[in-house]
């Protein structure tokens, strides 16, 4: 599978036809808010050397990293991503030769199955003006990051949307599966996002498509909703779910939900997000499916592991893990995610053994 091509199978797209060998493996991190926590005195270092993080994920055989993209944050707190920083930290990633996914939010803050809120500019908007105005932000969208050398190679079109996005003319609940206007809704503004993307990529190589979705413990879920955007001709090359423990269940669920989805689309499937603690506070009391010690041996085996399910899935269609928010490390005036408790990097900034095992497990 080449980088930058779409592989086009459902939908009117041609099949995947490569070697289990020519996989493509994402060994990924999230480093959207990276900019945001060097400019709050953040240092991180390889032993005692301060380097650059994302050098050191480098050297640890990371090779791909997602940045979100928010339409216009307030920039407030880690709500920093709009075009202009996002491009910015996109040539970074460029420069080491990794290759970029673009999570695009289609929200000025964070959306996720919980909140999928509309930009403010865009919020009084039929649904015909909605997905005329996604498909030209899309296009634009694409455009810039072509246009400073840092065109993705992986886009998501949406972030988390197992409920929906852009609501309320974008929201589908499993509860009222029987609701097909609801998809019909949701289907014009996913198609709207990927002819945005076509329209930009319309001399050129396309970004492989992501279909972000959640819940690998609710599998009749997931299926629903990839079965759903097959019927209403949503363009997508691989699907990727999130998978955090205390929300998602144990490994088993993870394992079937993966391999019943790669059975099922036969599209590559990978882990978007995931991560885990490596020491214990008030947050992490109490929470379910926290198998693993609150150390970074613990952290480290809990990526190894998951990194394992993915690269078991049958066919070979286990595409890679993407580790969220690895820069989170404590810093001045910046409030943290779970204290930094899940980063890669420890109160001291220095890499963690968890950051090596992001890469495909010998076999």
């Amino acid at each position: 599978m080449r980088r930058g091509v779409v592989v086009l199978g459902l939908f009117g797209l041609a099949g995947i036809a490569c070697a289990e060998g020519d996989r493509t493996w994402l060994a990924g991190a999230d480093v959207s808010a990276l900019a945001t926590f060097e400019r709050h005195g953040a240092v991180y270092r390889d032993g005692r050397k301060a380097g650059d993080a994302l050098a050191i994920l480098r050297a640890r055989g990371v090779d791909c990293f997602r940045l979100r993209l928010f339409v216009a944050p307030n920039g407030e707190g880690a709500v920093t991503n709009d075009l202009a920083y996002t491009v910015a930290l996109a040539q970074r990633v460029k420069r080491t030769g990794a290759t970029l996914l673009l999570d695009i939010h289609y929200s000025d803050t964070w959306a996720d199955p919980a909140k999928q809120f509309k930009p403010a500019a865009w919020a009084d908007q039929t649904l015909p003006q909605l997905a005329a105005t996604v498909r030209r932000y899309t296009a634009d969208v694409l455009r810039a990051f072509a246009a400073a050398g840092a065109a993705p190679d992986y886009v998501q079109l949406g972030n988390e949307i197992t409920n929906g996005l852009l609501w309320p003319e974008g929201r589908v609940e499993f509860a009222q599966r029987d609701d097909a206007a609801a998809w019909d809704r949701l289907g014009t503004l996913l198609r709207a996002a990927y002819d945005g993307l076509a329209d930009a990529c319309s001399d050129g190589p396309r970004p492989q498509t992501i279909l972000h979705i959640e819940s690998p413990h609710q599998l009749e879920r997931l299926l629903w909703f990839c079965w759903q955007a097959t019927v209403q001709r949503v363009p997508f090359d691989m699907i990727g779910v999130s998978y955090y423990p205390e929300w998602h269940g144990g490994l088993p669920e993870l394992r079937t939900a993966l391999a019943a989805l790669a059975a099922e689309f036969q599209k590559p499937v990978l882990v978007a997000e995931t991560a885990y603690p490596t020491r214990k506070d008030e947050h992490w009391k109490g929470r379910p499916n926290m198998g693993w010690p609150l150390s970074p041996a613990g952290q480290q085996r809990f990526v190894h592991e998951v990194a394992q399910a993915v690269a078991e899935v049958p066919g070979g269609l286990g595409a890679g893990v993407l580790y969220w928010h690895p820069e989170a490390v404590p810093v001045d005036g910046l409030a943290v995610w779970v204290g930094g408790s899940c980063g890669l990097f420890d109160r001291k900034g220095r890499v963690l053994p968890a950051a090596g095992e992001l890469v495909r497990p010998a076999r």
